[in-house]
């Protein structure tokens, strides 16, 4: 069985069960997106479930693969969700998964920096060797590792187009930074969106993938 963690509405998860036909349990915090992935899928072998990703319902040991997808990068507590990985995976279990790496925080804009440590938290710039140690820290040895700078861009340009889009709805009043934490960049928002995409493309925010197996 292999569980995907954060799943969202299941685009990703669909498209791993159509390749491979693995049993899927896929698991994310938000009802709303759970319930538009079960409406889009009816296989028997790929099911979701809404559910506090450090305490799933899933036995001990029961899992051959799990897959997370940036959610140690943005967990303030990344250890809490691996003690959660280590309890769900086998023996000989992998967890594979897709995290935000810097590679060079000198490069940054002070207020990319400030914007990363108030969305994602202080830890949030962490090197491709910060990765490795978290893991190996949290015991998990890091068979593979890989910087993924194709798909950061690839995000890169989507972001762009979601900005636009948001850039409307601030200046219609019908959106504020504040609803996400965010208010003290509120003035600043769109020069520190612009740096932060100029960053993505040129590679100091990029995007990195590990597979691991606990010790």
């Amino acid at each position: 069985t292999m569980l995907h963690l954060g799943c969202g509405v299941g685009s990703v998860s669909s498209l791993i069960y159509s390749k491979y036909g693995a049993k899927m349990i896929c698991f994310d915090p938000f009802q709303s997106l759970i319930d538009t992935a079960n409406s889009e899928s009816s296989r028997d072998d790929l099911k979701f479930q809404c559910s506090d990703l450090n305490n799933l319902p899933f036995p001990n040991g029961g899992a051959s693969h799990i897959l997370t997808e940036a959610k140690l990068s943005i967990h303030k507590n990344p250890s809490v969700l691996l003690n959660e990985v280590k309890r769900c995976l086998n023996n000989d279990g992998l967890l594979m998964n897709s995290e935000i790496v810097i590679t060079d925080q000198s490069q940054l804009n002070p207020k990319v920096n400030q914007f990363l440590t108030t969305a994602l938290g202080s830890n949030s710039a962490r090197t491709l060797d910060d990765w490795k140690s978290l893991l190996s820290s949290n015991n998990f040895d890091v068979i593979e590792s890989q910087i993924e700078p194709k798909i950061m861009r690839s995000n890169a340009r989507k972001l762009s187009r979601a900005l636009f889009g948001l850039r409307l709805l601030r200046r219609t009043g019908q959106f504020s930074l504040s609803d996400m934490g965010l208010g003290a960049l509120e003035k600043e928002f769109d020069v520190v969106a612009k740096d932060s995409i100029k960053a993505i493309n040129d590679g100091f925010i990029t995007y990195a993938s590990f597979i691991s197996k606990h010790s």
